[in-house]
């Protein structure tokens, strides 16, 4: 997935002991302390190569061992390989409400329209929209700590403003002159980030020494038992006195449920940890091997009905269920997730177009879209969670039966409802191929009539259905904005399936369609992408559906 704002950045995780009641005969067990320590030094670019980030992350690992973390260490890790190794990192602190995490980026990071982003090292620098999809959002980063790992306390240290990737593009940059990192507002509770200079500078990054200044202070004050907030001023001194005053770290956040927490274990604790029962997450499903190539066949039987049965309300289409290969092979752009499986999926509706602003600010009385002036543009800005509400809201308003019970985070589907709700990523391509089996339901290749993408969108949305239809009478499905699913994202099930609904948990839901922002390997029928549930981002829409199935349609449903 890619993203347009970048940025230099590391994270260390801590969460805080206590003493878990397991039965009603207490006992006590130690929380077990991770770490994923991430260091990129060899970007794509030559221009953008750094010095120290691996050196940097390979002594700050070696630290860590000998304090008793458990650590993955991770050197020049690609976008892919970075998102897997932080939610695998997340699933590991959620596995026990009492571990603690240290988390350590080093390499490239910048801040653009006020949002800071990592830098993989194959980062598509080539201009903001395509920085963007190909970077790790921090904000994805703190909401997968709050929601996904759930644990205590949460310390995220910043190394990665080491300078300005964009500076020798020609290419035009709004945010090309802005240095180092911008201030992350509203964090939650016990989650402390700590940067290695002060918001909007950038950091040194260590010529002719093994280490930057920041890891040297660091690294010096790792071992001591005093108090974090004692050891963060100790690595400010020392970082001021070997930049010789020009590089001060910056502190955001605080922990708030301990009065003394340390880096290293052998610390006294102050105060003994209150008796919590443990929640932990789920584990994060173990990915089925990848099947068998399966040879393509035609795709769909039968052909949905006509959409101009008097059953069906405005604005939906009847989908015919059937069976179709899923997933692709030997298509520009393919990704390894895309392994393919034969689906049967049953009857649905599904709404013609993407869910607007104006139908979005019907029913939830805001527009939090950030391409506004016509409101039959796709709503964005709305995260998983909000989609979701939306479903419910609209179910409630014309007197169905809500899909959907939620509380807190917590969602389950009722899926005999005959309310409205998500597309399973399954019924999401199926509607989408329209009984293709190409990479695009127009074809091999994509055009100017396919969808709204970056050769055509002209960086931003574009109102609904101004494009040709598939062959079933949905707009938009390549491009305009990517549309949210009910499925945890996971490797696809091997052999034959009907009806899945994905991974029984994760850390991300499975997004679709590809957006306006996004080149043309991105919004083909089969290319998969994946968010945190509460990221908010103006590539991020949806549309809904409805089963069919014991359910009877009156005048008063239409809209």
């Amino acid at each position: 997935m890619k993203k347009a704002l970048i940025l230099f950045f590391t994270l260390l995780l801590f969460l805080a002991v206590f003493t878990p009641n397991v039965s009603s005969q207490q006992s006590v067990s130690a929380a077990q302390r991770f770490a994923l320590v991430i260091g990129n030094n060899n970007y794509a670019d030559p221009r953008d190569r750094l010095t120290n980030p691996v050196n940097d992350a390979t002594d700050v690992a070696a630290r860590l061992r000998t304090l008793g973390y458990q650590v993955d260490l991770q050197t020049n890790v690609n976008n892919a390989a970075m998102g897997r190794a932080i939610n695998t990192f997340f699933q590991r602190l959620s596995g026990d409400r009492n571990n603690e995490g240290f988390f350590w980026y080093a390499g490239h990071g910048v801040q653009m329209d006020g949002e800071n982003y990592l830098l993989p090292v194959d980062a598509d620098l080539s201009d903001e929209v395509a920085a963007q999809y190909s970077s790790y959002p921090v904000n994805r980063l703190i909401s997968g700590l709050e929601r996904t790992a759930r644990n205590k306390v949460n310390i995220v240290v910043l190394d990665a403003c080491r300078n300005n990737p964009f500076r020798t593009r020609s290419a035009s940059h709004r945010s090309a002159g802005t240095r180092g990192l911008a201030v992350l507002d509203d964090l939650p509770p016990d989650i402390m980030v700590i940067y290695s200079t002060a918001a909007n500078t950038q950091a040194a990054d260590g010529q002719g020494q093994r280490n930057s200044p920041f890891a040297i202070a660091f690294m010096q004050n790792m071992e001591t038992a005093q108090d974090i907030s004692i050891v963060i001023r100790s690595i400010t001194r020392e970082t001021l006195r070997l930049t010789n005053n020009n590089q001060r770290p910056y502190i955001e956040g605080s922990i708030v449920s301990l009065d003394y927490y340390s880096i290293n274990q052998s610390a006294p604790a102050v105060h003994p940890a209150p008796v919590v029962t443990p929640t932990p997450a789920p584990p994060r499903p173990t990915p089925a091997p990848a099947p068998a190539a399966v040879q393509p066949t035609p795709a769909v039987t039968p052909t949905p009905a006509a959409t101009t049965n008097t059953t069906v309300p405005a604005g939906f289409v009847r989908i015919q269920g059937g069976t179709f290969t899923m997933g692709s092979t030997n298509e520009s752009g393919r990704e390894n997730d895309e392994t393919q499986r034969r689906v049967t999926v049953s009857s649905f509706l599904m709404s013609r177009y993407e869910i607007t602003q104006r139908e979005y600010q019907e029913v939830m009385g805001t527009n939090p879209s950030r391409f506004t002036g016509d409101l039959d543009r796709p709503v964005e800005q709305v995260s998983w969670f909000d989609a979701v509400e939306y479903c419910n809201r609209r179910s409630q308003r014309e007197g169905l039966t809500p899909a959907y019970t939620m509380s807190g985070t917590n969602v389950t589907w009722n899926r005999n409802t005959n309310g409205y709700r998500l597309p399973t990523e399954a019924e999401w391509e199926y509607a989408c191929r329209a009984g293709t089996t190409t990479a695009y339901n127009t074809g091999a290749n994509i055009s100017n009539n396919t969808g709204w993408y970056r050769a055509n969108s002209g960086n931003t949305t574009r109102p609904v259905g101004q494009l040709p239809a598939n062959a079933w009478g949905l707009y938009d499905m390549h491009g305009n904005v990517l549309e949210w699913c009910w499925d945890w994202y996971g490797a696809y099930s091997a052999g034959a399936q009907s009806d899945p609904t994905g991974a029984s948990s994760w850390s991300a839901r499975v997004v679709r369609g590809g957006s306006w922002g996004n080149s043309a390997d991105y919004v083909r029928s089969a290319n998969r992408f994946n968010y945190t549930p509460s990221i908010q981002h103006y590539s991020l829409g949806f549309r809904v559906v409805r089963n069919v199935s014991g359910v009877t349609y009156t005048p008063a449903e239409v809209r």
